[in-house]
């Protein structure tokens, strides 16, 4: 509207000058010069309605501004308000709370710190602008100054998360020993705005672990006074209410499944710990068994330093507590490793029979034991866990007495004699609590593992070598397959070969062609070295069984080279027959004393030559059987702990 006021306000004063001109020149009406003043008074008229109107909207403009400005103020003093008691309130609550707390801001300038936090640290420490020196705290039970880099409160700075519990505050002489938590804070674009570190008093936590300690020192004197108690376990089986009921020599007959557990390299173990560090260790490892022998129906009848022997009224039961023990050795290690500690293995041995459970002792100590050979052989059969490289064996009366034995992941391991025994015992490997990887290449190889253990008893050695090489090549890891494989080649090694290898050493052509043409028509193989360095680059592609060595040869003599051949392990148990047309006695005893086995007299007899080769090749078999005999009776057949 103001914009048409104004328009019509130009023609109006274009109108009143052409009037002004035409007075001037004398040609207006008087009709137009009174019609011009009136448009003239309207046009100022309205002129000063909008005058008026702009005014108006002017004050209430300013009206509008000054109310928005004082709703502002209004609402910004209630918002500080506001803030100041919620800060009033954390403080307050801060201040309540039993933990220090202390927040610097992203430059390291102090920001505020609880009544705790003032009481432990002291005041003073916190009046710098720059960051509080912590210069009192010191490195738990020394006098050494906790080191800056490593304090919570630096690292949170750093933008890191920390818990210390090795740090103390020496006021004077008052030692307090904290625990700190540095926690980084930071905005919403991940920027560092606060380091805050929390710490407590924990003086009563170190006086109650000295409490603790100490409880424990008493615990252990209350627990060798009752040593001459009989355990509670056993009255039930003796049937009887309260162990004022026991009497010396009660007994009683059971079947019961014995359960053997030890600890793998339990000495060289605790020799890295202290005694302390040991009794924590074996406390924490037996409690966890204790707890899954329990559960499963069973009770520990004693502890054997780091072994435990446990008691089941059936085979499943014992089976199914074997496997949970290996269950919760698999927690229990992950705890260790976390804790800074190295993983455990255990072995666990099961078998089944008849006991003799009774007490046994005198008036002033008195305890309860088991007697049986079923006790003896459990034991024999935990020690072949080491051998065949598995957590649980189980003996044939134990797989006899399970109610379902395909339940059960189980192979046949062996067919064994244990010490003191003549009956060989059959024991089963039960792998349920394998790795899923190791459970799916047993399963796998269980059709080649079997049949092979049964060839290897049925004395079909080459058969089962075959098949246990085709078990390791799935499963290279299983040690059990391994041993059998060795088994197989000790035994193939002991057998006298179809094709025997002779080397014959000798300088002079026509030694060499008369008895290559002898031996070779008598089924041997027959190698040839003209020189003793020839000799030994011979024995090493070729290892024959027997060397024909010539004494009197040019550069290295038999002599020589019979030495570095008795010299190598390689090469040491091969025989050596010596060839010379000497027949000084020294040069005999020089011979022997070198490691030959015999001499053969140059001009030699043919027949001669053939027999004295026979012997002393099936004198080398007989030896190599021999020690192949003893070195398997020492490691797995008679076992002994």
């Amino acid at each position: 509207m103001s914009t048409i006021l104004f328009h019509e306000e130009e023609k109006i004063l274009t109108k009143s000058n052409n009037t002004i001109k035409q007075c001037e020149e004398n040609k207006i009406l008087l009709d137009d010069f009174e019609q011009l003043a009136k448009d003239y008074k309207k046009l100022l008229k309205q002129t000063k309605f909008l005058v008026k109107m702009s005014d108006k909207q002017q004050s209430q403009l300013t009206t509008m501004t000054e109310k928005l400005q004082s709703s502002n103020i209004k609402l910004q003093n209630e918002a500080e308000h506001a803030i100041r008691a919620n800060e009033e309130k954390l403080a307050q609550f801060l201040d309540a709370v039993s933990i220090g707390v202390f927040v610097l801001d992203a430059d390291g300038h102090f920001y505020y710190a609880n009544q705790k936090a003032r009481e432990i640290l002291g005041d003073e420490i916190f009046m710098t602008k720059g960051l509080p020196e912590i210069y009192r705290a010191y490195i738990a039970d020394s006098n050494t100054i906790y080191p800056n880099q490593s304090q919570p409160i630096i690292q949170a700075l750093q933008g890191k998360f920390t818990t210390v519990d090795n740090m103390e505050i020496h006021k004077g002489k008052k030692i307090i020993p904290i625990e700190v938590w540095g926690t980084p804070i930071f905005n919403e674009c991940e920027q560092l705005i606060y380091a805050m570190t929390a710490f407590q008093n924990i003086t009563e936590r170190k006086e109650s672990e000295k409490e603790r300690i100490n409880f424990i020192e008493e615990l252990a004197s209350l627990n060798r006074a009752y040593e001459r108690f009989v355990p509670r376990q056993f009255l039930s089986l003796l049937e009887k209410k309260s162990i004022v009921d026991i009497n010396l020599g009660e007994h009683v007959e059971k079947e019961m499944t014995i359960l053997f557990a030890d600890i793998r390299d339990f000495t060289s173990l605790s020799e890295k710990l202290t005694p302390q560090e040991n009794f924590n260790f074996i406390n924490s490892y037996l409690s966890q068994m204790d707890e899954v022998i329990h559960k499963n129906n069973g009770f520990i009848d004693k502890y054997i330093g780091d072994a435990i022997m446990a008691l089941f009224n059936n085979a499943d039961d014992a089976v199914r507590g074997a496997i949970s023990m290996l269950n919760r050795l698999v927690d229990y290690n992950n705890e260790r490793v976390s804790a800074g500690y190295e993983a455990i293995k255990i072995g666990i041995g099961l078998n089944t029979g008849a006991l003799m459970i009774g007490i046994v002792g005198g008036r002033n100590r008195m305890d309860g034991t088991v007697i049986s050979d079923a006790v003896n052989l459990a034991s024999r059969v935990e020690g072949l866990t080491k051998v065949y490289g598995t957590p649980i064996l189980i003996t044939e009366h134990t797989y006899e007495k399970l109610a379902d034995p395909n339940k059960y992941l189980m192979r046949i391991i062996d067919a064994t004699r244990v010490q003191g025994k003549s009956e060989e015992i059959t024991v089963y490997e039960v792998f349920d609590a394998d790795s899923p990887a190791s459970i799916a290449l047993k399963n796998s190889t269980i059709e080649d593992f079997e049949p092979g253990f049964v060839l290897y008893n049925s004395d079909e050695v080459n058969d089962a070598k075959a098949l246990f090489e085709k078990v390791l090549m799935v499963n290279p890891q299983d040690k059990a397959a391994q041993v059998h494989l060795e088994n197989c080649e000790r035994v193939l090694s002991t057998k006298m070969p179809e094709n025997l290898t002779i080397l014959i050493v000798d300088d002079i052509s026509e030694n060499i062609k008369v008895l290559s043409r002898f031996l070779t028509g008598k089924q041997f193989k027959v190698l040839i070295a003209k020189n003793g360095k020839d000799a030994l680059k011979t024995v090493e592609l070729i290892k024959p069984h027997l060397i024909l060595l010539d004494i009197m040869m040019p550069k290295m003599s038999g002599f020589e080279v019979c030495e570095h051949l008795k010299s190598n392990p390689k090469t040491i148990n091969i025989p050596i027959i010596f060839m010379t047309a000497l027949s000084d006695a020294e040069d005999k005893i020089k011979g022997f004393g070198l490691g030959a086995v015999d001499y053969i007299t140059k001009p030699f007899q043919k027949e001669e030559v053939l027999v004295r080769i026979k012997t002393h090749l099936h004198l080398s078999h007989l030896q190599q059987k021999a020690q192949w005999y003893i070195k398997k009776a020492n490691e797995c057949q008679y076992i002994k702990r």
